[in-house]
Formats: C-alpha cells, structure tokens, sequence
C-alpha cells in the first residue's frame, strides 16, 4: 500500500480516538492526532499535537507538511441544536484553513457527520433515511461543512468523502456523547445504589427500531473512503447494518452486570444523576478505576435524548455496498463486548 500520513482532528473523541487506536503500529501509516488534550501516543509510528482550532497558535508547519490524508471528528457541544450551528461551521473553516495552509501533500478529506442530518433528532423521520434525502429545511451546520468541503476541494483538488454514523460506540472516556459510556455508568451508579437497571425513558422509547454504529467499524469505513477514489464526492451512511430494540436488548445488557433488568421508568437522567458525582469519585477509588470525572466521560442530557427517541431511527446502508464496503457486526454482541472491555480498561467497574 502507498505510505500515507493521517491527521485526525478531534482524536480524544470517540471517533477519533478509534481511528488513532486502529492506526497505530501499521507500517505504512503514520498517524498525528490532533486535539486540544491530547493523549499520550501508543505506538512509534503516532504523535500527538496539542490545538484548539477555535484558537489557534503557532502552527507545527514540519510536523504537517507531509499529511496525506485528514480526517474530521470535532465537534463543539453548546447544549441547543441552533447554537452549534455557528461555532461549528467555524471549526470545519479553521480545520480547513490549517491544512491547506500546512498541509501542501494532502490528497483526501473525510467529514464524520450522523443522522441528524436527516432529523432523527426532531422526531419522526422518513426510515430508512438514504443519502440522497433532501436537506432540512433551514439547514444544519452539516450542510455549512460539506459545501465549504467541496468548495475548498473544487479549488484545490483534493478528494473527499462524507460518513454519516449513528450513535457511535467505542471506548473513549473523555466523549460524553458515547453511549457505552452511558450505559456503563449508569449501571454502575444504579448498582451502587442498591436499585435495578431500569429504562430510563418512556415505554414509547422502549419499542421503536433503533441502530448503532461501532467505533472500529467506523475506523474502517474511513480507511476504505481514503483509500478508494470511486467514493469521493459522496455520502455514505455507515451504521453497524441491523437494528434492536431497547425491550429486546435490556436484559442481555443487565446480564453483564449481574443486575435484575428493570422496565421503563419515565425519568429524565439529568435529574435522576444529578447527585452522582461523589458516589462516582467513590466507585472510581474503591475499583482502582481510571482517574475520570462523570462530567467528562457522561452527557446525562445526551442520555435523555437517546433514551426518549419514541420512534424508528433507521438508515440504508445499501449505497456503502454498492460502493464496496461490505462490513457489518450484530449490535447486541458489539454491546456487550464494549461494556466487558470499559471494565477490562477500568473505566469502569
């Protein structure tokens, strides 16, 4: 394979960080993970590269010069759909104007998004959602970052691809908004408390179809867009290719904790944890876990949007097929190994 050098901005994420963990002591890739906090580099061939895009310093002009390929995983959270629009768009612009000013072999870009594009957060949407649905009226700063994306690349010839997951899962511990991380800590938090691991949402959000996308499945589909020139220009949804419902998957998850599964209890996360965080520093201290604060490994708001999403959230996942990527991984396996390997990791107990 061709030597290639990947800059991966927002690598302390949960998408990120999948990508670097999955580049890592590859002998044609190098890797350079960009984030405001990065983490310490695990293999020879990675290095790490402290940045705040909204704020930038004096840019590392050598460390870039020979970045082939970069990879877009930011994301700022300012806790309303309307507000992130700006600081958004503004980030993907910084990421934009860096590597084009410092990044002269670059050849291929891949923009992370996800099924709010197609309004799964807003409510009942058209399912399966396809790429070639039409945009949201009044827009989403996805569409600001894939129209600055293409006319960036139109100007300056390179390719690029557009990933759209749902519901990302991996091990990231600094990445509120992952799921696993979710589940983990609020089965540990429960079990501490002496209760059951209860839904905590609407009976209505217990049926609905739902997806999920798995972190290192994920890594691939952006290894395979950067490596394969048929793909660019397009958009592909990548998600884990079945679906589950919390009614069915409940149990199996309350297994792994050795907790009776409870059914739903209509309460919203951000209230019912409210008070978490010292019992939390407690399990961490008790368990030899790794030093984390529940604040930086949890989104409770996050928790309540995913757990009170009262209808389908399904996507088709044909084009990726037709475009050659044919991976798929059952979602109630993927979620029980992700939890196992939080605790194999001590994040949690």
């Amino acid at each position: 394979m061709t030597p290639k050098k990947v800059l991966v901005i927002g690598a302390s994420g949960v998408i990120g960080g999948a990508h670097i963990r999955n580049l890592a002591g590859r002998d044609e890739v190098t890797a350079l993970a960009l984030s405001r906090r990065p983490e310490e580099p695990t293999a020879a061939n990675v290095s790490a590269l402290a940045m705040d895009l909204s704020a930038p310093a004096q840019v590392d002009h050598q460390a870039l010069a020979d970045v082939s390929h970069m990879v877009f995983a930011g994301f700022i959270e300012t806790g309303d759909m309307a507000s992130q629009r700006a600081p958004n768009r503004a980030l993907f612009e910084a990421a934009l104007d860096l590597v084009e000013q410092a990044c002269p072999k670059l050849v291929h870009v891949t923009l992370l998004q996800g099924m709010k594009a197609y309004g799964s957060h807003l409510g009942a949407f058209k399912t399966p959602a396809k790429e070639t649905d039409p945009r949201l009226p009044g827009g989403h700063y996805y569409d600001d970052q894939h129209d600055a994306l293409s006319a960036r690349a139109d100007r300056l010839g390179w390719r690029w691809a557009v990933l759209r997951p749902h519901v990302v899962i991996g091990p990231g511990r600094r990445s509120p908004q992952n799921l696993i991380a979710v589940l983990g800590a609020l089965a540990s938090v429960l079990k501490a408390r002496g209760e059951p691991l209860y839904f905590p949402g609407p009976e209505a959000a217990w049926l609905p179809v739902y997806q999920a996308t798995d972190a290192d499945l994920l890594s691939r589909a952006i290894d395979w867009v950067g490596d394969t020139p048929a793909t660019h220009g397009e958009i592909f949804n990548i998600t884990n290719g079945d679906f589950f419902r919390w009614q069915n998957l409940w149990p199996t998850l309350a297994a792994v904790f050795d907790m009776p599964a409870a059914p739903p209890r209509d309460v919203r996360l951000t209230e019912a944890m409210a008070d978490a965080d010292g019992l939390w520093d407690r399990l961490v201290e008790e368990h030899g876990l790794v030093a984390n604060r529940l604040s930086e490994m949890v989104s409770w708001g996050f928790a309540d949007y995913v757990f009170n999403t009262t209808w389908d959230v399904m996507a088709d996942t044909l084009k990726c097929r037709q475009f050659g990527f044919y991976e798929f991984i059952d979602s109630e396996q993927m979620l029980v190994d992700r939890l196992i390997e939080m605790r194999r990791l001590r994040i949690i107990p």
